[in-house]
């Protein structure tokens, strides 16, 4: 079997499946039926967004697979961008900007901008990559949105922990003479301040 990618036999499979003569799909298109003809002859190059148009008029789609055909999809539109506005380099994995690097946690950098983001280089990838036995998508920025809601939630439910296993402030029922004397005196029933008397003994 031939695995090169003829796109004019696709277009001529679309037609078919979509039972239209090259006439009607020349309409379709806006192009002469001539056009349409030197698509399906591979005398003209078929650029992918008439291709995609073409196979959606049989209800088919382009996809990339891998070796194993498994659906392989693009890098998403929004992904992490630098403090410039670039792209971090596709090659490399990138990890959110609360993920400092142990160095840059030690140096930090006054003279500019938070970072948004921090790049590994190759060895470090690769051990890590190793670690995980996966390779990870650079973060986009919905991924950011919902780390940082779940950070808050988390924050929220440890502070409702904290104050649920704090004990109770004992309400003070010092008389006017404990605030007088510098603490609660040996007759004061609360004892919130440690008085003269007690410091004594």
């Amino acid at each position: 079997m031939d695995d090169a990618f003829d796109a004019s036999r696709y277009v001529v499979r679309a037609r078919r499946l979509a039972d239209l003569s090259q006439r009607e799909l020349a309409e379709r298109l806006g192009l002469s039926r001539a056009a349409v003809g030197r698509l399906e002859s591979a005398r003209g190059r078929i650029a992918v967004d008439t291709l995609v148009r073409v196979l959606a008029m049989a209800g088919l789609r382009l996809a990339v697979i891998d070796s194993a055909g498994r659906q392989v999809d693009p890098v998403p539109r929004d992904v992490l961008r630098d403090n410039a506005h670039r792209r971090f380099p596709a090659h490399l994995d990138v990890a959110p900007p609360d993920e400092v690097p142990p160095l840059r946690a030690l140096m930090p950098r006054y003279d500019r901008a938070p970072a948004k983001g921090w790049y590994r280089l190759r060895p470090e990838r690769d051990r890590l990559r190793v670690e995980a036995a996966a390779m990870t998508d650079h973060p986009t920025l919905r991924d950011l949105d919902e780390r940082a809601q779940r950070s808050a939630r988390e924050r929220r439910r440890i502070v409702r922990l904290l104050r649920a296993a704090a004990p109770p402030v004992p309400s003070c029922t010092c008389p006017t003479r404990c605030w007088v004397g510098g603490g609660c005196v040996a007759t004061c029933s609360c004892q919130c301040e440690p008085g003269p008397h007690r410091r004594r003994a």
